[in-house]
């Protein structure tokens, strides 16, 4: 799972709230600024430049379920290749997700690679080595590496998280 994740970081990426890994298209745009028009209407402009150039959009939540639902990089495919709904994983928000995991702690002493970050209304994963892959508006405006500092603090990109847990769609060692 962390594999796949890291593997995005391959592509050119942007924030776009509502997506999971859509190849930046017109009418992918045009679909987004209608279903969320207060987020978007300040945005378009600066998306409509990176049309045609093979960037994927993902929101945070959308950065885990595309993964888990066999996103690619396929930019012939309107979600880069990922099924809607695939392996069982619900279409659901980021205070849902951590709402499903399993052994949810606030302490992050025993955090395993894999497991959702979380504070109220983002979502990301723990990747090991104090580092979390997030897509988030900030910094980068889209999926990056940020630092976790619950577990270690540094003076990089980085936050802290409320919560951690087990994604039950992802098998832990």
């Amino acid at each position: 799972f962390v594999e796949k994740l890291l593997n995005v970081l391959n592509y050119k990426t942007v924030y776009m709230w509502g997506t999971f890994g859509s190849p930046v298209t017109e009418a992918l745009i045009e679909d987004k600024s209608i279903q969320y028009p207060n987020w978007y209407k300040t945005r378009i402009e600066k998306l409509w430049k990176l049309i045609d150039k093979d960037y994927f959009g993902f929101d945070c939540v959308g950065l885990i379920k595309g993964v888990l639902w066999g996103w690619n990089g396929d930019r012939n495919k309107y979600h880069g290749g990922a099924r809607y709904g695939a392996n069982g994983v619900p279409d659901i928000n980021a205070d849902t997700m951590i709402a499903r995991c399993k052994e949810v702690s606030k302490d992050f002493t025993n955090i395993q690679p894999g497991e959702a970050v979380w504070l109220s209304g983002h979502i990301g994963v723990y990747i090991g080595n104090g580092k979390v892959i997030e897509s988030t508006p900030i910094w980068k405006n889209g999926v990056q590496i940020t630092d976790c500092w619950n577990v270690q603090k540094t003076n990089g990109n980085g936050r802290l998280w409320i919560k951690h847990g087990k994604l039950p769609w992802v098998v832990y060692k």
